[in-house]
């Protein structure tokens, strides 16, 4: 869509897609082109030109030091991009609203505000990844609702029939929706793509029926109040455990990062976090970890319990987890 944007607007110009340090959007080339996570790419290259790289957001990783306005500053990074390759050289931003699977990375205070601010100065469409966070699992319909901004562009998957169909949705502002409608004379003044699965209607009806559950059973409700509550249990687990350097979140989606010094904050070996995972489904809990995604961080525990979560098995998840990490410390 940005490339054709690009073309029917900007004489074929401003086709330029930037991604964030630590993201990930998929496996299919042109998604690893815009994921920053090096060891994913790793031996799939050469990758679809005009993806560039911008910084990452962890505050927990500054990299600027301890200063006061983070989240700004970590924004105008991505302005520094911009200048240096060429405003009108650049497109679309696609983003996490959180970042998943590069270690649950909330974004810091006045982060979204400023990138949004950023994109409308040069012209930029804001593309939002909710196929990890969407659908609920932050305590929201979607994650950048938490932040009170408004993308150009969101793309859904996973949560939208919660695994008992295949579907995925791209949803647009009707602004984007109308650069779409053209001269009908011109052959190619439209919105040129085809879907394999366009037609199906088994995935649509699984959708509408996870819509309703999730309605009905007040699940985005539970996500939020749970968060707080497996939150405010893993706060209490870090004043215990210094293996723990930090923790943070949204909703049901939730990271612990380990490292061997808080106050280096050196991160733990891989193996680490493989045993931990290993020693917990060993006592009936699966968790997630950064998998083998970069050279050095691949330190983060990552939890996404059901929606449906009560309090007695947030309080077996605390458990499990205070039991192994007592096991694996020095």
């Amino acid at each position: 869509m940005v490339r054709q944007i690009a073309h029917k607007k900007y004489n074929g110009k401003k086709h330029k897609i930037l991604y964030r340090e630590r993201d990930y959007h998929g496996t299919t080339i042109t998604c690893l082109s815009s994921t920053g996570q090096e060891e994913r790419r790793s031996q799939y290259g050469p990758f679809t030109p005009g993806f560039i790289e911008i910084p990452h957001c962890c505050e927990y990783r500054s990299q600027y030091g301890d200063i006061a306005d983070y989240g700004i500053r970590a924004a105008e990074a991505m302005e520094e991009v911009i200048l240096k390759e060429g405003p009108d050289t650049v497109g679309a931003v696609v983003l996490e609203p959180i970042t998943a699977g590069g270690g649950v990375i909330t974004p810091p205070e006045g982060y979204w505000q400023k990138i949004q601010e950023i994109c409308r100065k040069y012209d930029i469409l804001l593309h939002i990844d909710e196929v990890v966070c969407g659908m609920g699992r932050t305590g929201a319909w979607f994650g950048y609702q938490h932040y009170g901004i408004k993308p150009d562009i969101v793309t859904l998957a996973k949560g939208v029939a919660s695994g008992y169909a295949a579907i995925s949705c791209t949803v647009t502002t009707e602004a984007v929706f109308n650069l779409f409608k053209g001269n009908p004379d011109d052959r190619e003044d439209y919105f040129r793509d085809i879907s394999t699965f366009g037609g199906c209607t088994a995935g649509p009806a699984a959708a509408l029926e996870n819509l309703r559950i999730l309605e009905d059973e007040k699940l985005l409700e539970n996500a939020s109040h749970m968060g707080e509550y497996l939150m405010a249990g893993l706060r209490q687990l870090q004043q215990t455990h210094p293996l723990i350097g930090d923790v943070r979140g949204k909703g049901l989606f939730l990271g612990i990062e380990l490292v061997n010094d808080s106050l280096s904050k050196e991160p733990v070996d891989e193996q680490v976090t493989i045993r931990i995972a290993g020693l917990c489904l060993e006592k009936g809990l699966m968790i997630g970890r950064t998998n083998r995604s970069f050279s050095q961080f691949n330190n983060t525990l990552c939890l996404s319990p059901a929606l449906t979560i009560n309090q007695e098995e947030a309080d077996r998840i605390l458990s499990v987890l205070d039991e192994v990490i007592t096991e694996i410390s020095p």
